[in-house]
């Protein structure tokens, strides 16, 4: 449909949105889901060179590997050597060679990616031969624009009709059903490194992202924007680094709300030092504390624990999210939102005014559960973090019949308008 060809030899990130599969054209609402990242502006426009075309045009900001993804409900299969070819049309503003990259992950034997150039001023037909012995599960296809270490320069490109071999279908994940709840700390006491609901004014200089998340997934699209990060860990971990370190000593507490599948059995959360020698500290979930499935959690840890493993408050670097134990055969998707840094307890800031009485707790039967504040929602799980009871009383007092529970410790979570608090409950 464009004009000259140029064949790429083999070689062997990001927030995204959902399409369909290949080909993209543009031309359906579903392919308009490319989700820059690193300062890329990605988005579907009118062909500038033919008004009854749609295209994605992409501008570039400037970095070493700025681009946008896409998350595909088919995967992309390149097992068959004579076809997996990535074929697609892109108009670039001059003829000067510049070196773009085209990388598809998220699949169980790993990411595959292959830098290509194009020459020609306006369109050229790029194909992309990823070459022998690949994988035929991937589910997530990249291009980073003017890409490569060192590579920092800029430029506007329109990408259209990207086509190659499609392979099964995606299995649709688990997810939450609400959105995280939303903290009330006040704006001088956090230091933001995920929220898009509170606009708060110190936030953590984002400078590139590494590993592999899914992308971010708007669960309150009805009442307006609330979003989660979402991670496959039987893919990878994911993070964040900026150019730093910064100085983390006003903040006594790091916390976040997550959403883990059933099945999950927990993953760790990690904070990064550079004071002359770049360290990690982790809190696992799942070993410092039971994970609970299938229900937004908050933990919150105080800063105590990372800097009496060693971490260097004034000097954070990095923070990421992996797997279990460092392992993706433990997999699992999990959902994280409001990870913030506090100088005073979350349990003060949302919960100072609401107040939990449970009692007898132990208990052989039953457990009273009294709130000063009306009760939503009950969550029962047990120490491995099934969820074994629900409740949506909507009143401030609450009977849980413990009699066909078997003898042990249980976490409820209790959600009322200030927020959601976990309480310990022991049936014996």
């Amino acid at each position: 449909m464009r004009k000259t060809t140029l064949l790429i030899l083999s070689l062997s990130l990001g927030l995204l949105g959902y399409s369909q599969s290949l080909p993209l054209d543009f031309e359906v609402p579903e392919d308009d889901n490319f989700g820059g990242f690193n300062g890329t502006a990605a988005s579907v426009v009118t062909d500038p060179t033919d008004g009854t075309n749609q295209v994605l045009e992409m501008i570039g900001a400037g970095v070493d590997f700025d681009g946008a993804a896409i998350n595909l409900d088919t995967f992309v299969d390149l097992s068959d050597d004579n076809n997996n070819t990535i074929s697609m049309e892109i108009w670039a503003p001059d003829a000067t060679t510049r070196t773009h990259l085209l990388k598809l992950e998220g699949g169980s034997s790993g990411a595959v990616e292959l830098f290509f150039d194009t020459t020609v001023a306006g369109w050229q037909t790029v194909s992309v031969d990823f070459g022998a012995g690949l994988g035929n599960e991937y589910p997530v296809l990249v291009i980073f624009t003017d890409s490569g270490s060192g590579n920092t320069a800029t430029g506007t490109y329109y990408i259209d009709d990207i086509d190659g071999p499609n392979g099964g279908a995606v299995a649709v994940d688990p997810e939450p059903s609400t959105a995280a709840p939303i903290p009330n700390a006040p704006d001088g006491e956090v230091y933001s490194i995920y929220n898009d609901t509170n606009n708060y004014t110190t936030n953590f200089p984002v400078a590139y992202a590494f590993g592999t998340s899914q992308g971010e997934l708007d669960l309150d699209p009805t009442a307006g924007v609330n979003n989660a990060l979402k991670m496959n860990f039987t893919v990878a971990g994911w993070g964040q680094g900026e150019g730093g370190p910064d100085d983390l000593t006003a903040y006594d507490f790091v916390s976040f709300n997550y959403w883990a599948s059933s099945g999950t059995p927990g993953f760790r959360f990690v904070l990064i030092d550079n004071d002359g020698g770049v360290e990690e500290f982790n809190y696992e979930v799942g070993t410092n504390e039971a994970v609970v499935n299938e229900a937004w959690t908050t933990v919150e840890i105080p800063m105590t624990y990372f800097t009496g493993l060693g971490f260097s408050q004034a000097n954070l670097f990095q923070w990421k999210v992996d797997p279990f134990m460092q392992s993706v055969a433990q997999g699992g998707i999990v959902f994280f939102d409001n990870i913030i840094f506090t100088a005073n307890s979350l349990s003060t800031s949302e919960f100072e005014s609401t107040k939990f009485e449970v009692f007898p707790n132990p208990t052989t039967s039953t457990w009273n559960l009294k709130s000063n504040s009306s009760i939503t929602s009950v969550e029962v799980h047990d120490i491995l973090g099934k969820r074994v009871m629900t409740l949506q009383p909507n009143r401030s007092e609450v009977t849980i019949n413990a009699s066909e529970l078997n003898d042990g410790i249980y976490l409820a979570n209790i959600t009322t308008a200030n927020g959601t608090k976990t309480v310990k409950l022991v049936k014996n």
